[in-house]
């Protein structure tokens, strides 16, 4: 019996044993051999649908390891979008590195998880806080970010302002990655240690429209070290000064400031405009890049008598808070309908001729009737009519079926569109890419892109390629993968891609010429690309000049007034007439192409082209520049189409040293109703809504002798009631239209804020219909 006991302990301990060495060493190693770190986005703030970067370090200190790292969610389809990246992991190394993945509305988490083929070597889960795009994010990289603690309080126009605390490894590698960021505040950190990718991904944020402020001060040295052209100013020393100038600028008379502080001292670059000046001293300089600023502070927010100034705020708030103009194709509401008719527009698409199908019938209908009856009754056979009239059929029905296969082709089609977005001086465009894939049978592709431009759905066409409405990318060193997108027979799948590619080179010598009348901008456009550029046009937010095809070489004249802008000068249908666009109608099937791409990117309230403010050269070329995205493993017919849109930056001219006539033409603006100042009495809240207009231009008056106000409506003028702020009272002055919806300002110089801008709230009859179908003014000043 003790034997047998003993038997059975025995027995317990082994199989306890065998647990422990299967399960135990496993485990442990699963749990210490591979860990995981992961950050989301700019220290867990996001905005839905744009690229969230993903800061992924991953560490071995076990045996070597070929690794998939990937991050996944539910998405709104019922599916699963999973963006990852093959790693090698060697024994005892460490991986860092970026995924981006666009979260989608009202997203809170994710997860990042490290694969072995199907076993799990190491999982976290990440929370995000995904905040709407009219949201802005201002990220703080400063030794003391509590020297900001003023932008907490900043108060944009819509939404409101979060701040993330960022170190130099927070920023991305690429440039979609930063353009959930809105500003990025720099003060005493060492940019020297800001990698050649983060640079370049810097300046084409900016280029976007992203908003950089860097602080002088005692450090100016390190702070100024890696940032080298953007900055407006080349810091080589500092300063002793006062800082009176930035209290006059701030129109803060009740809060003065006194006392000297340290500013940091340099030459001025090419394209500077000088803010604040204090004895000869720069205080604070701005230079545009793109859409976007880059200020630079010479003196240092943190230090006395800065550091309890409550006019800092203010200064903030109009320097940051106001978004960058952008026109309407800059963002990305794009008519999806217009989209997939353009993709859709390919010759092995279209339907045969009407001529081709006449032919067709009629050789059909000679055949099958008259001949085949002359025939059998020639060889006094008509009873197998019966038979034949069954046989031809089949053989027409083949003979139909055979040339539709071959005029549609064997192989696979890419119809791959990309809209080119480019500033002038920036060597890169940005460029985002629809790409449509036609299959003439039933198979299973896999979409390679290069020159690092990342994948996503497009929205409302498909979102999920693969099965069960799943989204997967691979990312790779120089793009992404789409593996296993399932394609029909005769069917087409549809992807979109952001990415930068060099911009056309142009060259033009522009000018805006000022006067006592109205602006005028004048002067010529040369085509130094080595491509032939189809139907320019020379765009402003006054109207158009269509200069056509230009060769390389070539040249146009452009003299457009610059009028204040009118429904009529900015309709896309009466620029769609202006170009012999006859869409849909028309049988030219890159026409076709043309128009409808142009509609689906310049959509805009009322069907009119917001250019907001600027100039911007438009063309078109085709065939000549590929896009890189391609399929792997498959040689396929390729259309390619370039639409290249770039932002100008004339020279400006004033021809007498008397007073100057400025409009709407030459100020951007922002609105609390989104991408447009127009409105109809349905879509205005109750409290009415505000336009903030700012000059493009690096205009400095010192007087303004009168204002003019004009509120078009296709109503009684009486039923709109417009308002402008006071800037010396702060408070809302109202104004009273005339029978030609039109009000001169009384005392117009105290409606003039910092740089000229202008604040208008616009109400109207809560009980009437009403149009706005205009909001301009026109100025004059003293220089």
């Amino acid at each position: 019996m003790k034997i047998q006991q003993a038997m059975g302990i025995f027995r317990k301990i082994f199989f306890l044993a065998i647990l422990c060495a299967l399960f135990v060493p496993l485990h442990v190693r699963a749990q210490s051999a591979v860990t995981l770190t992961a950050q989301a986005g700019f220290r867990g703030f996001c905005k839905s649908n744009k690229w969230l970067p993903v800061h992924v370090t991953v560490e071995n200190k076990g045996g070597d390891v070929n690794a998939r790292v990937q991050a996944f969610y539910k998405n709104g389809a019922n599916g699963q979008t999973t963006v990852g990246m093959d790693i090698s992991l060697p024994a005892t190394s460490r991986k860092e590195f970026f995924l981006y993945i666009t979260p989608e509305a009202l997203m809170r988490n994710f997860t990042v998880s490290v694969l072995d083929g199907s076993k799990t070597l190491a999982k976290t889960n990440l929370n995000i806080n995904c905040s709407a795009d009219s949201s802005l994010l201002f990220g703080i990289l400063a030794d003391t970010p509590s020297n900001f603690s003023a932008l907490n309080n900043v108060q944009p126009m819509t939404g409101d302002v979060q701040t993330a605390q960022l170190d130099i490894d927070d920023l991305p590698d690429l440039a979609q990655g930063w353009e959930m960021l809105d500003a990025l505040i720099i003060s005493n950190v060492d940019t020297g240690t800001l990698t050649v990718e983060q640079k370049q991904a810097l300046e084409l944020w900016l280029a976007g429209g992203g908003k950089l402020f860097v602080t002088g001060g005692v450090q100016w040295q390190s702070t100024a070290a890696g940032l080298g052209n953007l900055l407006p100013i080349q810091p080589t020393s500092t300063k002793n000064t006062t800082l009176t100038a930035l209290s006059t600028y701030g129109m803060d008379a009740e809060n003065l400031l006194e006392g000297e502080t340290v500013a940091a001292a340099g030459e001025l670059q090419t394209g500077t405009n000088i803010l604040v000046e204090q004895d000869g001293i720069p205080l604070l300089v701005e230079k545009e890049i793109g859409f976007g600023k880059v200020y630079y502070f010479s003196a240092d927010p943190g230090l006395s008598p800065l550091d309890d100034w409550d006019g800092m705020q203010r200064i903030y708030e109009h320097l940051l808070a106001f978004r960058s103009p952008k026109p309407s194709w800059g963002y990305s509401a794009w008519d999806t309908y217009q989209a997939g008719s353009a993709l859709s527009t390919l010759p092995e698409l279209a339907l045969p001729s009407l001529l081709y199908i006449c032919c067709w019938l009629g050789l059909y209908v000679l055949i099958i009737g008259p001949v085949n009856y002359f025939v059998l009754r020639r060889k006094k056979r008509t009873e197998l009519a019966w038979v034949t009239v069954p046989i031809l059929v089949i053989v027409f029905t083949s003979l139909a079926y055979f040339a539709g296969y071959i005029y549609r082709g064997s192989k696979p089609i890419l119809n791959r569109i990309m809209l080119s977005q480019g500033w002038q001086g920036v060597e890169n465009a940005q460029t985002t890419a629809l790409v449509g894939v036609y299959s003439p049978s039933r198979t299973i592709y896999n979409i390679e892109s290069s020159e690092k431009f990342l994948a996503s759905p497009y929205p409302s066409i498909n979102e999920g390629l693969q099965s069960s409405n799943d989204w997967e990318t691979i990312q790779i060193d120089q793009g992404a993968v789409v593996p296993d997108v399932h394609v029909e027979i005769g069917g087409m799948k549809s992807l979109s891609y952001d990415g930068y590619l060099p911009s056309l080179s142009i060259r033009h010598d522009l000018t805006y010429v000022l006067s006592d009348q109205t602006p005028v901008l004048k002067g010529n456009i040369i085509n130094t690309s080595g491509y032939t550029l189809k139907s320019v046009i020379v765009m402003t937010s006054s109207g158009w000049e269509i200069l056509g095809n230009l060769a390389p070489g070539d040249s146009g004249k452009v003299n457009i007034i610059l009028s204040n802008p009118n429904s009529v000068s900015t309709s896309r249908y009466t620029l769609n007439t202006a170009l012999n666009w006859d869409y849909p109608s028309s049988e030219d099937i890159v026409e076709r192409r043309h128009s409808a791409f142009f509609q689906a990117v310049t959509t805009s309230y009322n069907d009119n082209i917001s250019a907001n403010s600027g100039v911007y050269l438009m063309a078109w070329v085709d065939d000549d520049i590929p896009t890189p995205i391609a399929l792997q493993g498959e040689e396929a017919n390729v259309t390619d189409t370039l639409f290249h849109i770039q932002k100008l930056t004339p020279a400006m001219e004033t021809t007498k040293l008397g007073k100057l006539t400025l409009n709407s033409s030459l100020y951007g603006w922002e609105s609390t109703l989104g991408n447009t100042v127009l409105a109809s009495s349905y879509n205005v809240p109750g409290g009415g809504y505000n336009i903030r207009f700012r000059p493009s231009l690096p205009i400095h008056f010192s007087e303004v002798d009168s204002l003019t106000l004009n509120i078009g409506t296709n109503n009684m003028p009486q039923q709109v009631h417009p308002s402008i702020w006071n800037f010396q009272t702060e408070t809302w002055q109202t104004l009273n239209l005339d029978a030609y919806s039109s009000v001169k300002v009384p005392n117009a110089w105290q409606y003039a804020g910092m740089d000229g801008e202008i604040l208008l709230n616009i109400q109207g009859d809560p009980n009437g219909y009403y149009d706005v179908t205009a909001v301009d003014f026109t100025m004059t000043v003293q220089p």
